[in-house]
């Protein structure tokens, strides 16, 4: 005995009628979109400033107050994630925690150069990313940027801090970033 399966169609007569709703409304939203675009944009008023502004206004209201971070908390937030594991940290988070290697951040105010076992670490995953020569560059820019502030200070710094200055700054001259700046 051979057992028969309809058809989806003709199984389905309203999918069918659908279907071809969906498709005619396609096609109707395709003939708006080239005769939208046919014409040259100064002759369809896309380059009036009031027109813009009341398009940036409406977006504005539509997203609501910005909910980015300041540059602060993000190199905070990166030294800290560094601290806790520095195994598995981005590239945005870890070119943040170049950038406060030097400073004072967590809540112990410690920095990260002062970090006998981390300091070692983030020069170590750094180095890996030569092959990334953007990435490579941020970091080293934001390394730059610790050892500058670290100079800038007053006050002479710790033994530790001294040392890892020293093998910061050899660091970002092997690899044409010294104080400089580099590539």
């Amino acid at each position: 005995m051979k057992i028969q399966i309809p058809s989806l169609q003709q199984a389905c007569p309203q999918d069918e009628a659908d279907a071809s709703a969906e498709s005619a409304a396609l096609k109707m939203l395709a003939e708006r979109l080239a005769r939208a675009f046919a014409g040259r944009p100064r002759l369809l008023g896309w380059g009036a400033p009031e027109a813009m502004q009341a398009s940036l206004a409406a977006v504005r209201a539509r997203l609501g107050k910005r909910r980015g971070e300041s540059r602060a908390a993000r190199i905070a937030r990166g030294v800290l994630v560094f601290r806790l594991n520095a195994g598995a940290i981005d590239f945005a988070q870890l070119k943040y925690a170049c950038e406060g290697a030097g400073d004072p951040v967590d809540w112990e105010s410690r920095r990260l150069i002062e970090d006998e076992r981390l300091f070692p670490k983030l020069l170590e995953r750094v180095a890996a990313l030569r092959n990334d020569p953007r990435r490579f560059s941020a970091c080293c820019r934001g390394l730059r940027h610790a050892a500058a502030i670290l100079r800038a200070r007053a006050t002479p710094p710790l033994p530790v801090v001294a040392r890892h200055l020293a093998t910061l700054e050899v660091f970002l001259m092997r690899y044409g970033h010294g104080a400089s700046g580099g590539r």
